[in-house]
């Protein structure tokens, strides 16, 4: 990367906004050419994973997936396991037994518990709230996404029952869906949409623009259909990828302060999420991967290679 001299007069440009929106992406394919385009994405975009080996973890360790989930860590992604619970019915044990799998065999982010149940039973909201404690008993920084796939209870989230519901995943219906009231309490990210069977690109955008109106933070929009309708990235992924991204640039994400200089360096404190961030001016571009120093205690961290021929710059988060 080329090296610039940043001036003294260095003036930073901060606002905020919620988290940038990501993409929750059901990759229900064998590690290929569809988990490379997932590497690229994640690069660009928030992005999340939802591994599937076998309708579960399998019984043994896959070396494609190793491979497929390491690299899309390491280009930003984050990867969750898929694991079926139905509708509360399937036993708190073989339920463990695939998350076991999937913290023993890969490095997962996370679990994706399926079949979630959307009603006020007790034994449910029990059910699913020992699960959420015996997953994050795992690991620090982990996420359980609950996949209601309809509207649902506030309960599942505030129990908690998961870190994130998914409140709507229909082929049909998105344009007049009418999201909780309640929604509106708590954070976008915790909630994703995932609409299939969208024939055109035009219609994806439309989709995204109503997540973003209706408080959704994960959207995943895909032109596949059928019996399983995630066995496939969309003609339009690209687009989707872009669009997003776009989104996501269109404000500075988060607030800065400046808070002291070494050796002409500037040391900046981030009012905001972990993240990636681009730093932006009126001439440039430039992309840093900050994350293991933005989320440290401080939130501070110092610019040691700066594209800058200016003195208004923005820093935008690209990825969480």
């Amino acid at each position: 990367m080329k090296r610039w001299l940043l001036i003294l007069g260095l003036m930073f440009v901060s606002a905020t906004q919620a988290a940038p929106l990501g993409v929750l992406v059901p990759a229900y394919f064998y590690p290929g050419s569809l988990w490379t385009s997932l590497n690229w994405s994640a690069t660009r975009v928030p992005l999340m994973a939802i591994m599937n080996p076998a309708s579960g973890p399998d019984t043994t360790q896959n070396p494609d997936y190793v491979a497929a989930v390491n690299s899309l860590r390491a280009s930003g992604g984050r990867v969750i396991g898929y694991v079926s619970t139905s509708y509360a019915t399937r036993s708190t044990n073989a339920v463990r037994t695939d998350i076991d799998r999937y913290f023993s065999f890969y490095a997962v982010d996370g679990i994706f518990l399926d079949e979630f149940t959307n009603d006020s039973d007790t034994n449910h909201l029990n059910y699913y709230a020992a699960l959420n404690q015996y997953i994050h008993s795992k690991g620090t920084n982990l996420l359980v996404v609950g996949n209601a796939g309809i509207n649902t209870l506030e309960a599942y989230l505030t129990r908690p029952c998961a870190d994130a519901l998914v409140t709507f995943e229909v082929n049909t219906g998105y344009a007049t869906h009418v999201v909780d009231s309640w929604t509106t309490n708590h954070l976008a990210r915790q909630f994703s949409h995932l609409p299939y069977a969208v024939a055109t690109s035009a219609t994806m955008t439309n989709d995204v623009n109503l997540a973003v109106a209706r408080n959704v933070g994960w959207i995943y929009v895909t032109d596949d259909s059928g019996a399983n309708p995630w066995d496939t990235l969309p003609a339009y992924w690209t687009n989707e990828v872009n669009y997003i991204r776009s989104l996501n640039l269109a404000q500075p994400a988060t607030q800065l302060k400046l808070l002291s200089r070494t050796n002409s360096l500037p040391l900046i404190q981030i009012n905001g999420a972990p993240g990636s961030y681009e730093l932006q001016s009126s001439s440039n571009l430039v992309t840093w991967a900050v994350w293991a120093t933005v989320n440290s205690p401080t939130n501070q961290f110092t610019i040691a290679d700066v594209t800058a021929t200016n003195s208004r710059l923005k820093f935008y988060r690209t990825r969480q």
